[in-house]
C-alpha cells in the first residue's frame, strides 16, 4: 500500500514540476467499436443512427491503473449531406488522482464521387476538463519504517495542491475515402495543441498532435466458386503517432454468421512487440457485443496484467413509410452510396 502511494506521488509531483510535459491519448484496442474516437470522418457513416459504449480496463492489478468509459450517438442527416455525432468520455487515472472527462461534437461531409467511390470529411469540436485530486497522495513524510503493518501517518508537511482543474477546447479533423471493399483514413487530433499545465505560472505543457491512419479491406470468401455470405476475412493496418510515441497494429477479423474473431499485434517501428489482441464478438441485427483482452509481451509483461475492453453497440433501424405503407427505399439507397464497409469492432 505505501509502495503504491509512494509511486502516484511522485508521479503526480513529476508532472507538476516538469520543465516539458507531453501527455498520450487514450487508445481503444477495439478501433472499429469506437469509430468516431479513431476519426470523426466516421461520424453518421451508417445509415441507421446508432449508440456506442465503451469501456477499458488497463493494468487492472496497479491500483486502478488507467480506466476509461465511452459514450457516443451518431447518425445520417439527409438534410446536411452527412452525419453529426456527440460523444462523452471519462479517463480515470491512479484510482481517479488524475481525471479526465472530455465531451465532442462532430460533423461529417459526404462527397458521393460514384456509386463505388465515396470521400468524407469530418471535424471535430472537443471540450476538455481535467481534474487533480490529491485525496490519494502519499507524500514521504507520511511513512515510517517503523509503523506496524505498514501504517501511515495522516499528516503531512507538504502543501496541498487541491482540486486543481484545467479546462480548454480542443479541434481535430479527419478523411475517409471508401471504394467497393477497400477504405482508407487519416485523422489529425488536437490541432491547436493545447496547453494542459494545471497552473498558469508553470511551463508550457502541450498536448501534442495526433497522426492517426487506417485503412482495411473485406474479403469475401468462395467456397467451390460460390460466394459463403455469412464468411469474410477483413485485414487491417493502423498507425498512429503521438509526440515521440509510434504505434504500429495489424491484423484481421474473420466473421461467421454472427461470431466476429479479432487478432492483432501492436508494437513500435522498430518491430519490438507490445502486445497481442485477441477479440471475440456477437453481432445482431440491432446489436453487438464484444470483449477483447490485450496480453503483453514486451518487457513489461512481469509488472502488468494486459487490458481488458468491453465494447456495445445498438442500432436504431429506419421504419418511416410512405403513403402506401411501404419503407422508403429510396433515402436508404441513396445513403448506401458511399456507406463504409469497415469492420464493427
Amino acid at each position: 500500500m505505501i509502495r503504491k502511494g509512494l509511486k502516484i506521488a511522485s508521479f503526480i509531483l513529476l508532472l507538476m514540476n516538469s520543465t516539458f510535459l507531453y501527455a498520450q491519448d487514450v487508445e481503444f484496442s477495439q478501433f472499429y467499436a469506437n469509430k468516431v474516437y479513431l476519426n470523426p470522418a466516421f461520424a453518421g457513416s451508417d445509415f441507421d443512427a446508432r449508440i456506442s459504449m465503451n469501456y477499458r480496463n488497463q493494468w487492472p492489478e496497479i491500483s486502478s491503473a488507467y480506466v476509461t468509459y465511452s459514450v457516443a450517438y451518431d447518425q445520417y442527416v439527409n438534410s446536411l449531406g452527412g452525419g453529426v455525432a456527440l460523444q462523452v468520455m471519462q479517463d480515470e487515472q491512479g484510482d481517479g488522482t488524475i481525471s479526465t472527462t472530455t465531451v465532442s461534437g462532430m460533423y461529417s461531409y459526404t462527397l458521393r464521387v460514384s456509386r463505388s467511390l465515396s470521400v468524407k470529411a469530418g471535424f471535430q469540436l472537443s471540450y476538455i476538463q481535467r481534474k487533480l485530486n490529491d485525496s490519494n497522495f502519499t507524500f514521504p513524510d507520511q511513512t515510517d519504517e517503523f509503523y506496524i503493518n505498514g501504517l501511515i501517518s495522516p499528516f503531512t508537511g507538504e502543501s496541498a495542491v487541491d482540486h486543481l482543474n484545467r479546462n480548454y477546447f480542443d479541434f481535430s479533423t479527419g478523411l475517409i475515402a471508401s471504394y467497393k471493399n477497400w477504405f482508407i483514413g487519416f485523422a489529425a487530433h488536437h490541432l491547436a495543441e493545447p496547453d494542459e499545465a494545471y497552473k498558469e505560472e508553470s511551463d508550457y505543457s502541450k498536448l501534442p498532435r495526433k497522426y492517426t491512419f487506417h485503412c482495411g479491406v473485406n474479403v469475401p470468401v468462395f467456397r467451390n466458386g460460390l460466394h459463403q455470405s455469412d464468411f469474410s476475412l477483413a485485414p487491417n493496418f493502423l498507425y498512429q503517432q503521438q509526440g515521440t510515441n509510434k504505434q504500429l497494429n495489424y491484423g484481421l477479423y474473420l466473421s461467421r454468421g454472427s461470431l466476429i474473431y479479432g487478432m492483432w499485434y501492436r508494437d513500435n517501428l522498430e518491430l519490438e512487440y507490445d502486445a497481442i489482441i485477441l477479440q471475440l464478438g456477437i453481432m445482431r441485427d440491432w446489436w453487438q457485443v464484444a470483449y477483447s483482452y490485450d496480453k503483453t509481451v514486451s518487457k513489461l509483461i512481469h509488472t502488468n496484467t494486459g487490458a481488458h475492453e468491453i465494447s456495445f453497440l445498438m442500432r436504431f433501424k429506419n421504419t418511416r413509410k410512405n403513403r402506401s405503407g411501404c419503407m422508403e427505399k429510396s433515402l436508404r439507397k441513396r445513403r448506401k452510396i458511399g456507406r463504409i464497409k469497415c469492420p464493427h469492432f
